[in-house]
């Protein structure tokens, strides 16, 4: 009976170890998940603020360009007036009115091209941000559900149950 009994004991250490070894792998496991998630719902937002600064930078640009096409266009005018003026073609006349406007609307024009470049490019910047951030964030709500949702507890206590039972019948079938 003493080695029946020296076998329960012995087992009985065995199955305290492992639950222990289990329920420490279980906990060390939930805090990768959530560290994980942590991490993903960082790089959503790091995502989010470089979005942000790319669409400023983009406007910033874009602003500089709108100011030096005026100004070049300024600059065309007052060449085109002064060479019509050269010429001997005066202001006022229908010649010298229709290359002055042309000109004007030729500006007009690239400064419409600039602002509907400007607001594609915001919008793919947008677009391409918000997306990868979404990804980012569905990564997170995963890992977040991994770390509350885990069956692997569940399977490793069975597992444990089983050998403990196992470890039973060997203790007992030994002493026939």
């Amino acid at each position: 009976m003493g080695g029946v009994a020296g076998g329960l004991i012995s087992l009985g250490g065995a199955v305290i170890s492992s639950a222990a070894s289990a329920l420490g792998a279980d906990r060390a496991e939930r805090d990768y998940y959530r560290s994980m998630a942590a991490t993903a719902e960082a790089q959503a937002k790091q995502v989010e603020e470089t979005t942000a600064r790319n669409i400023e930078y983009t406007a910033q640009d874009a602003a500089y360009q709108s100011r030096q096409l005026a100004q070049d266009a300024s600059q065309l005018l007052g060449q085109q007036k002064t060479r019509l003026a050269s010429n001997g073609v005066g202001h006022n006349s229908a010649t010298a009115q229709l290359i002055l406007k042309n000109s004007r609307l030729n500006a007009q024009l690239d400064q419409e091209m600039l602002a509907s470049n400007l607001q594609r490019s915001i919008y793919e910047i947008s677009t391409q941000g918000n997306a990868q951030a979404a990804q980012y964030r569905q990564q997170a709500k995963q890992y977040k559900k991994a770390s509350r949702t885990r069956g692997s507890l569940w399977a490793q206590a069975g597992s444990m149950l089983s050998g403990f039972v196992g470890g039973l019948g060997s203790v007992f079938g030994g002493n026939k």
